[in-house]
């Protein structure tokens, strides 16, 4: 038995005799933090093993910190960051916990407590981790309205059952001064009341240095996203995962600028690009064994990266941070209407020019489901092939793997 299936098998048992499992998890991932720090994936680029390593450390300030913040990914993290504290996002504690195989028995756990069958398993792993022992309580909650219905829910059900502050920004779906009037409130109430409930001061002048950061960041992203229209760099489906991190919460720190750094620098010195090319929209399903065996390290297909990494890169006014933050929140192309996701997933598609687009459709989530017809219509027009895949990208239980194997190769055969 390897030390990972024993140390899984451990963190499952005490999860089902309601043991403390916190400091399990804890130490597990500072292990983790330490073992890729010192010993990099030599398969990968510079970049990818800092980003591996920042992750990692990332993770486990949002775990282990007292001033840990839970949020969702779209949450205005540069006001907690300017705050002084560490966020963590929903779908990256899901991930490490479906990672360690400890997914079922936590989302079997919510579920007992009344929550759907066909609840998002992003949300239920983290609920019922959250329920379990398995976390500590961080100082409060900030989520957004932004593009996933679950997240109302999921942080209300935390709120009240853990007894946290939770502070909800309702996003208007269209950018206007009335809208802009409405949100700027919204975060100047939820400022006043993090100052309030923690004793700390924001500073504006330290919030502008952030965004400034987040700006030039902006800018990489948008450099690498040109490049890797000619250039294939080693990836995996994990790393494309990871790059939510410092494209959304992470975002206008030292190392997400430090990554992307990185990343341009490595794009440059890489091949061009060669065989087929394949763009992802939504999520990735990166422990599936299909798509890890077809997608992970190889040399036949590209992966050109997942459009969530693409959503936001215009230039916000620093001077005025929260003006910036609300402008963000508004115009991103993700809060709205379909046409508006559409017209930005095809101007991404025109630069990477891919050879074929996939959709992960998460179990459980409805605007992801919901729009793959509109998607497979709209981008058919395009004269690039298209498929939606149904996957579980947390409760590997619930996936088929012949299913899936048959759709993918028929997708791949297409792809010319």
């Amino acid at each position: 038995m390897s030390y990972m299936m024993l140390y899984s098998r451990l963190l499952n048992s005490l999860i089902q005799n309601n043991k403390n499992g916190y400091w399990l998890l804890k130490s597990g991932i500072l292990i983790g933090k330490n073992y890729v720090k010192y010993f990099p994936d030599k398969r990968l680029p510079r970049s990818f093993q800092y980003l591996h390593e920042v992750v990692f450390d990332w993770t486990y300030k949002g775990i282990a910190s007292k001033s840990s913040v839970w949020v969702n990914l779209f949450a205005p993290s540069e006001i907690l960051l300017a705050f002084g504290f560490n966020p963590i996002f929903v779908e990256a504690i899901s991930a490490f916990l479906s990672g360690l195989d400890v997914e079922d028995e936590l989302i079997l756990r919510v579920e007992s407590q009344g929550i759907s069958e066909s609840f998002c398993t992003f949300h239920k792993a983290f609920l019922g981790a959250a329920i379990s022992n398995l976390l500590k309580k961080p100082k409060f909650l900030v989520a957004t309205s932004s593009i996933c219905d679950a997240n109302l829910n999921t942080f209300r059900f935390l709120s009240e059952t853990l007894k946290l502050p939770f502070f909800f920004l309702d996003v208007p779906s269209e950018d206007s001064k009335e809208a802009r009037q409405y949100l700027k409130a919204q975060l100047s109430s939820m400022i006043k009341s993090i100052e309030k409930l923690t004793g700390r001061k924001l500073n504006l002048d330290y919030l502008a240095k952030i965004i400034k950061k987040e700006n030039v960041t902006k800018k990489l992203i948008k450099e690498s996203l040109k490049l890797r229209a000619t250039k294939n760099i080693k990836t995996t489906l994990t790393f494309e995962m990871f790059m939510l991190y410092p494209s959304h919460v992470f975002c206008g720190t030292d190392q997400a600028l430090r990554f992307y750094q990185m990343f341009v620098d490595d794009l440059k010195n890489s091949e061009e690009r060669d065989g087929k090319s394949i763009f992802f929209i939504h999520t990735l399903p990166i422990f599936e064994e299909n798509f890890k065996e077809y997608f992970n390290f190889s040399n036949k297909i590209n992966v050109l990266g997942m459009d969530l990494n693409f959503d936001f890169l215009e230039e916000i006014n620093e001077q005025d941070p929260i003006e910036a933050i609300c402008e963000k929140l508004l115009k991103n192309p993700y809060n709205g209407d379909f046409k508006r996701r559409f017209e930005h997933i095809k101007t991404l598609i025109e630069v990477l020019k891919p050879d074929g687009v996939l959709q992960i459709c998460q179990m459980g989530c409805k605007q992801s489901i919901g729009c793959s017809m509109l998607l497979k219509s709209n981008i058919e027009t395009l004269g690039i092939p298209f498929t939606s895949i149904d996957v579980d990208c947390v409760n590997k239980k619930n996936n088929s793997k012949g299913q899936i194997r048959t759709r993918l190769e028929a997708f791949l055969e297409r792809v010319k």
